[in-house]
C-alpha cells in the first residue's frame, strides 16, 4: 500500500490515514481496558481467522486489494483479542477509517476515472456555453475552435474524490447529530467532487478562450487545482 501511495497521486493521502486512527483510539484511550479472562478474546481471534484466510485466498487469487483488506481485518481481530467486544464499539469507527487508505484495483480506478471525465467533461462544456461562447464536446476534447483542450486522466477528480471521503467520513464522525445528517455529509463528497471538479474545466475553458493555452499549463493549472480543493474542504 506504501508503494502505492508513493507513486500514485490519488493515493498520496493514504500516509495520513494509520496517523489519523492512531489518534483517534489514543483519545479514547482511557475508555480501553484490557481483557482478563481467555473467553472474551474468543471474538477477536474469530476474526483473526477470518482476516488470516482472507489474506490466504487473496494471495492464491492474487488479488492484492483482498489481501490489504484481510490485513485491515486482522488488525482489527487483534485489537479485539486486546480489549474485547466493548473495546472493538470504542475504537469500531477509528479502525473503519483504516478502508480509505487501500486503493481500489487498477480496473475500477479506470472505469471510474473514465465515468467522471465524461461527466466533468459535459458538465464543464455546459459552464461554458452559458457563457455564450462556441464549444464543441467530442468524448473528452473540448473544442474552443482555435483551441482544444483534453480532459485527461489526471483531471476528472479522483484526485479530489479520495482525499474528500476521507474528510468527510472524519466530519460525519465529529459532526455531533442524528445518523442520517451523518450518514447525508459523508455522501457529499461525490456530488461535491463532480460539480467543483467541472467547475474547475469550465473555468479553465472560458480562462482559454479569453487568453490562450497558457491559462491550462504550467504553474497556473496546478495552483487552480489547489483552490478548487481548498473550496471543496471548505464546502
Amino acid at each position: 500500500m506504501v508503494v502505492v501511495w508513493m507513486e500514485t497521486e490519488e493515493y498520496s493521502h493514504g500516509f495520513f490515514i494509520p496517523a489519523i486512527t492512531l489518534y483517534f483510539l489514543w483519545l479514547r484511550r482511557r475508555e480501553l481496558k484490557f481483557i482478563e479472562h481467555f473467553r472474551e478474546s474468543i471474538p477477536g481471534l474469530t476474526i483473526v481467522f477470518i482476516g488470516l484466510a482472507l489474506f490466504v485466498l487473496g494471495g492464491l487469487a492474487t488479488l492484492k486489494t483482498v489481501e490489504q483488506y484481510a490485513f485491515i481485518i486482522t488488525v482489527t481481530g487483534v485489537f479485539a483479542v486486546a480489549f474485547g467486544v466493548s473495546g472493538l464499539r470504542v475504537g469500531a469507527v477509528p479502525l473503519l477509517f483504516l478502508v480509505f487508505m487501500v486503493p481500489f484495483p487498477a480496473f475500477i480506478l479506470f472505469n471510474l476515472s473514465s465515468k467522471l471525465q465524461l461527466i466533468s467533461s459535459w458538465l464543464g462544456v455546459e459552464l461554458i456555453r452559458s457563457c455564450n461562447i462556441m464549444v464543441y464536446l467530442e468524448g473528452n476534447v473540448i473544442d474552443l475552435g482555435g483551441y482544444k483542450l483534453q480532459v485527461v486522466d489526471a483531471c476528472s477528480g479522483l484526485r479530489y474524490l479520495f482525499p474528500l471521503a476521507s474528510l468527510s467520513f472524519l466530519c460525519a464522525y465529529l459532526f455531533k447529530g442524528p445518523f442520517w445528517q451523518k450518514i447525508l455529509i459523508f455522501l457529499s463528497s461525490m456530488p461535491l467532487t463532480i460539480f467543483m471538479n467541472s467547475f474547475r474545466i469550465g473555468i479553465i475553458g472560458i480562462m482559454v478562450d479569453n487568453w490562450g493555452t497558457e491559462m491550462a499549463e504550467g504553474f497556473l493549472h496546478d495552483f487552480e487545482g489547489w483552490i478548487i480543493f481548498l473550496v471543496c474542504m471548505v464546502l
